[in-house]
């Protein structure tokens, strides 16, 4: 049971983790002056993988919106010349329900954070196109509190993950409002493995930027976890503020 536990805490987690911040090649000429962003994004994909006990792993998205109770999911940077400053907060507040046996039910909530920060160098600037390199880390953290009301049973589980990575993220304007922007990193820690890549298009208004890109991400677990492997992919949106 703790293991579904954890694979479902997981689901919920990852399925919004780890979002880096996207930036057009025109507002990131270098300056003397500090410059800000933040970004509210959400990440519709799909799951798959493979539990530790070999069993594939198939979540829809519709299954997991159901069960969210709260949900935050953000980011800002900073810029300084040709450095840079980034952060990814989540927060997930979940809880869910299944029969275990007839007549008993299990109540499972779930809480969730997760905190990614990088740090970029500017390799490349054209004016029109960037290329920074990153390095940073993945911290996921999950706790799981389960009931059965009907037996008087509370079990309460909590876990987290360590992953350095490293990574590009870049862009090229195609016009005054149109840019393409991407992104790549790589890492290991607590995980054996983890990757994500992302690529994607966005439009620049006046006071705030939208954006639409494709993702995906995954994780190669150790042997002790209840996870194997997983992957998560599918288009993600999100709206980003400049100062």
């Amino acid at each position: 049971m703790l293991n579904k536990i954890f694979l479902l805490s997981l689901s919920l987690l990852v399925l919004v983790a780890g979002a880096p911040v996207t930036v057009s090649a025109q507002e990131t000429e270098q300056a003397e002056s500090w410059q800000f962003g933040v970004e509210l994004y959400f990440w519709g994909a799909s799951i798959g993988g493979k539990s530790a006990s070999g069993s594939d792993i198939d979540i829809e998205l519709d299954d997991i919106l159901d069960s969210l109770e709260f949900a935050f999911m953000g980011a800002v940077g900073a810029r300084k010349g040709k450095w840079s400053l980034a952060a990814d907060v989540i927060y997930l507040d979940a809880e869910s329900s299944a029969a275990v046996a007839p007549g008993l039910t299990a109540n499972v909530e779930l809480t969730n954070w997760i905190i990614t920060p990088v740090v970029g160098y500017n390799l490349v600037d054209t004016g029109k196109g960037r290329l920074d390199i990153l390095g940073g880390a993945r911290y996921l953290y999950m706790k799981a509190d389960l009931r059965v009301d009907a037996l008087g049973v509370r079990a309460e589980d909590s876990g987290s993950n360590w992953d350095a990575v490293i990574g590009a993220r870049g862009a090229v304007d195609l016009t005054q409002k149109w840019h393409l922007f991407g992104y790549l990193d790589i890492g290991t820690g607590e995980s054996d493995l983890t990757w994500q890549a992302m690529a994607g298009i966005g439009y620049k208004f006046k006071w705030f930027h939208v954006n639409a890109a494709y993702r995906y991400l995954k994780w190669d677990f150790d042997k002790n976890a209840a996870l194997d492997d997983l992957d998560i992919s599918g288009p993600a949106v999100g709206i980003r503020f400049v100062f």
